[in-house]
């Protein structure tokens, strides 16, 4: 997405189960000519709002889903090292992806976690050959609209622009965007920030 053009859903960023980020921010370089707004919900509030679903399909949300693995670079599998070969072969890729499974909302007493990109739920289920469970995709509808609902910001960033997010409790997107013949296309630099040394929503870290 990052390096597309095409609309990007709400997301939080990093998909890898052993990798969070406590924030991201985007500095803007160059805006697009067409499009390209970004936009911000909190995902504390959407909670709040589908609270009241059915507990069936509050659970899709609080149960391990896999997520697809991202790999650097698409590359040429003949380019590839040996071990990155069998990385990425059909057996050990499904192997990857069931490993690589966590909570959309992992909530702990008055501790919450939020990651999501439905993307890449999606796409892990493809590569597994397993089709998103209906009750799944429900839950991600309403709570697709409900994030809908609760946009705060949906502004397009202009050069200098620095827009930054607690990636633990607010989901971001990007609509479609075009730009111009001739010139500079939109130039969004991205960092990760780590705040804490450990995630304290895992269990191994919290104290007695």
């Amino acid at each position: 997405f990052s390096v597309s053009d095409c609309k990007a859903n709400w997301h939080t960023d990093g998909a890898s189960k052993d990798r969070v980020y406590d924030a991201v921010s985007l500095m803007c370089i160059h805006p697009s000519i067409v499009g390209g707004k970004s936009k911000v919900s909190n995902a504390c509030n959407a909670y709040d709002l589908i609270s009241h679903m059915p507990r069936f399909l509050m659970n899709e949300l609080h149960r391990p889903v896999p997520r697809d693995i991202l790999e650097n670079g698409k590359g040429n599998k003949k380019c590839l090292s040996m071990s990155d070969q069998l990385s990425r072969a059909d057996s050990i890729m499904s192997l990857r992806i069931s490993y690589n499974s966590y909570p959309i909302f992992d909530v702990q007493q008055d501790r919450m976690r939020f990651r999501y990109m439905r993307h890449w739920i999606e796409s892990s289920h493809e590569k597994m050959r397993w089709k998103v469970p209906t009750f799944l995709r429900i839950a991600m509808d309403v709570l697709d609209d409900a994030l809908d609902k609760g946009c705060c910001f949906h502004e397009s960033l202009e050069r200098g622009d620095i827009l930054i997010c607690n990636n633990a409790c607010i989901a971001h997107g990007r609509d479609a965007f075009q730009d111009a013949p001739g010139k500079p296309p939109r130039h969004l630099v991205r960092a990760w920030i780590q705040m804490q040394k450990v995630d304290m929503l895992k269990p191994s870290n919290q104290s007695a």
